[in-house]
């Protein structure tokens, strides 16, 4: 985690016509600091959530959503950019609830990220897009994980210096030389199935 935030501020420049969009990461990485570097870069923050000794919070879920009364979650609807504010909105539930014209319940629950910028990114903890973008990280983590096991980068002899960036550059080289051959010859075998 201490070393997220100098890449970030390196990538940010000596790569400023680089956009990042979107900072996904696993709960190793889940230190405020890094959620503001982010937000200084006007990157989402994609997180998972590191509980520290941490007891329950009442009025919200799991995902940090608020509850109702009968503690059903109100639903992530979208985020204001304008004013950094997460928008929920009412249960599904609570429209046949008799508390539903009570003054405890709120048709549309608004919060601000500063509130608690570990807790409240956009989009909303545990919504859809939220999990579809922290999947795409699962992608580059099998990639991590391949060139470990089968091209042997766990077992670099080289901790520092400019042989240790040879073998890591080589076995990039390989890895991405064989991931394309790979890919070509899928290719011409769809293109011969598709003309017989």
């Amino acid at each position: 985690g201490k070393a997220a935030i100098p890449l970030l501020k390196g990538i940010q420049e000596r790569l400023s016509s680089l956009c990042i969009r979107y900072g996904t990461l696993d709960a190793g990485y889940d230190y405020e600091a890094i959620y503001k570097q982010l937000h200084r870069m006007n990157a989402k923050a994609i997180i998972a959530y590191n509980k520290r000794n941490e007891g329950e919070l009442l009025g919200l879920d799991e995902h940090f959503a608020p509850t109702c009364v009968r503690e059903h979650s109100y639903r992530y609807d979208s985020f204001d950019e304008k004013y950094q504010t997460l928008k929920y909105t009412q249960p599904s539930e609570c429209k046949t609830c008799p508390l539903a014209h009570d003054s405890l319940c709120q048709k549309v629950y608004k919060v601000k990220m500063e509130t608690d910028i570990r807790k409240y990114c956009a989009p909303g903890r545990g919504s859809e897009a939220w999990k579809k973008l922290y999947n795409q990280r699962s992608a580059v983590e099998r990639v991590n994980v391949y060139l470990k096991e089968f091209f042997q980068l766990k077992n670099v002899r080289y901790r520092t210096g400019k042989r240790a960036k040879v073998h890591f550059d080589l076995v990039t080289l390989v890895y991405n030389a064989s991931k394309l051959a790979v890919d070509r010859m899928r290719r011409q075998l769809h293109e011969s199935s598709q003309i017989a």
